[in-house]
């Protein structure tokens, strides 16, 4: 990076405006003109702009170890492989401090990317994040291909947790795009494919997200990267679930569970039992799915994911029309709302006033499904509106009320045409 860059990448970071530290040096404009590369600042200027932002006056002498940054990146692929937090954690650290005593470091925008994809693994940091992709955008038309490629990684995977799925498939698509021209690493490209399979899985691209997960499953068992393995095989699972292929889906999770077992590793253990207990529920075998969602709950012991499988086993109960049963654990959903997160709560709160509805037979439902419908059209979940979409349109027409019923019939509708990524009714043949 030109100091011109460095001046401005740590100006943003201290949170500095240009008017705040071009006063009594320069004009505002003329520090934007040395901020883009536009002017060479004289060394007068230099010491009093680095005074300013409190930085040490031989900073631009010090000699620079170009190994450190080679260093750093060996450890962010072990990091990245191993999903260590710990390691996640103390290496971030050692990198902001590096920045922090190496401010005119010419590799520093690489370094805040990998910092910033480090970050995204550690909890209660969106600040952080949100402040660094706020800086790092501004540096996108100065960014080579490796650049672009961590920040497009950052920003799918930042769409991702906030349930922007098909904003994530697209920031996902354009590293495709990129990696034309950058040779991406085995390990890089193992992990594009990880996470792309998992953004594939919430927009129901089922048959990409089996092929892409394969991908990284391919790798992950070629290194002996055993936990990751389980993570793919979890995802393939799921996959295939959501395809029809049932047998192929149980085959999958024992497999998982039996590489678990092996490993005498717990860490995956109450996913498999739910995923299971998925399975076996679609495939209309209630004991054996009710006997893996008590299994899976017995493991679990956050609330968040507590909740995934009490709504499901609540599912299961009124899908048979057990009424008591559902009731039960409706109520101790209920009672775990208070202790989920917030996107959680948001999420299964959505869930469970529609089975309150149901269970409790109100009367005038159309409120309460159309809050539903709203969150989940907000967070692009169409899955979940064309279902309760026909949820409600059948209970409508049980009621006899049928022009309300076709509403909702062709809101549900429309709901999977998006969900099937369909624009055009020529795309329906």
């Amino acid at each position: 990076m030109e100091i011109g860059q460095l001046i401005k990448l740590e100006r943003q970071r201290q949170n500095m405006k240009q008017e705040y530290l071009a006063s009594g040096i320069c004009v505002p404009s003329y520090l934007s003109r040395i901020e883009n590369g536009l002017v060479i600042p004289s060394e007068d200027i230099q010491k009093h702009i680095l005074t300013r932002l409190n930085i040490p006056l031989d900073s631009l002498k010090s000699e620079i170890d170009q190994e450190k940054t080679i260093q750093f990146k060996t450890k962010f692929k072990t990091v990245i492989n191993s999903r260590n937090k710990q390691k996640a954690e103390a290496l971030q650290l050692d990198i902001h401090n590096y920045i922090e005593s190496h401010p005119f470091e010419p590799n520093r925008l690489t370094l805040l990317l990998i910092e910033t994809r480090l970050i995204l693994m550690l909890p209660d940091q969106t600040i952080n994040i949100r402040n660094n992709l706020a800086i790092l955008a501004e540096f996108k038309k100065e960014m080579d291909s490796e650049q672009l490629f961590y920040l497009y990684t950052i920003q799918g995977i930042v769409a991702y947790q906030n349930n922007q799925f098909s904003q994530a498939s697209e920031f996902f698509s354009q590293i495709f795009t990129l990696i034309k021209n950058y040779r991406m690493e085995d390990w890089e490209m193992a992990e594009l494919y990880y996470v792309s399979s998992l953004s594939l899985l919430s927009e129901s691209r089922y048959i990409m997200a089996i092929d892409y997960v394969k991908s990284a499953l391919s790798y992950f068992n070629q290194e002996l990267l055993i936990e990751r393995s389980i993570e793919c095989l979890i995802i393939l699972g799921i996959a295939q679930i959501d395809t029809g292929v049932l047998k192929e889906s149980i085959a999958t999770f024992e497999k998982a569970k039996e590489i678990s077992l092996k490993i005498d590793s717990s860490k995956y253990n109450g996913k498999i039992e739910h995923n299971l207990g998925a399975s076996y529920s679609i495939l209309g075998n209630q004991k054996q799915a009710l006997y893996h969602f008590q299994n899976s709950l017995n493991i679990k012991t956050n609330p968040n994911d507590k909740l995934v499988t009490i709504v499901s086993i609540l599912k299961e109960y009124h899908k048979i029309n057990d009424v008591q049963n559902a009731k039960i654990w409706l109520e101790k959903g209920l009672e775990l709302l208070d202790q989920l997160t917030e996107e959680y709560r948001s999420f299964y709160k959505s869930h469970l006033s529609i089975y309150r509805a149901l269970l409790l037979e109100k009367d005038n439902i159309i409120p309460i499904f159309k809050e539903a419908l709203a969150y989940f059209e907000d967070i692009q979940d169409y899955k979940y509106c064309f279902i309760y979409c026909q949820v409600l349109a059948k209970r409508l027409a049980d009621k006899k009320q049928y022009k309300q019923s076709t509403i909702y019939y062709q809101l549900g509708f429309n709901y999977n045409l998006k969900l099937s990524h369909v624009t055009n009714w020529e795309e329906l043949t």
